[in-house]
């Protein structure tokens, strides 16, 4: 990843958290992030879209998932390391633009997790449930600090 599509990424995600900040304070912070799961639900929807325009309508495993998810969080600026087991696909990310930027916004930590989770549950979520109902995806880990990791899951659904 380069150092120039973190800085961008990460002056994207400070504005659209400026911009969160200022809904929440106006609609309560509950409704901004129903409107923000909403939101990211719809992206997970034109994600699944795309990928299908790109790769061609069919299920898709997860060999053919993790190395698209890992691509896509590079694309928008993470450090991303992917596992891939006969079970799952774990993705690490280390170097975040959206965390940095959320904080650099003046979100506090409790803000900036319910953003990640709620947005990353119904985009990714979407996403993998629609280009294979049987996975699923959790955000297993949420850093509680900058150094720490992300950590995503995609699994057979239960």
């Amino acid at each position: 990843m380069s150092e120039e599509v973190f800085q961008v990424a990460r002056n994207v995600f400070g504005r659209y958290g400026v911009f969160f900040k200022m809904v929440a304070e106006e609609i309560g912070a509950e409704k901004a992030l129903e409107l923000h799961a909403k939101a990211h639900e719809m992206m997970g929807v034109d994600t699944a879209n795309t990928i299908r325009k790109k790769m061609g309508d069919r299920q898709y495993d997860l060999a053919t998932l993790g190395p698209l998810l890992r691509d896509g969080n590079v694309s928008h600026g993470l450090e991303t390391e992917m596992a891939l087991t006969p079970s799952s696909v774990i993705l690490r990310n280390s170097r975040c633009p959206v965390y940095d930027g959320y904080r650099m916004a003046g979100l506090d930590n409790e803000i900036c997790k319910a953003l990640c989770q709620k947005g990353a549950i119904a985009k990714i979520g979407t996403t993998v449930r629609l280009l294979n109902p049987n996975l699923s995806y959790e955000l297993v880990n949420y850093r509680s600090e900058p150094t720490e990791r992300c950590v995503e899951e995609i699994k057979p659904r239960k």
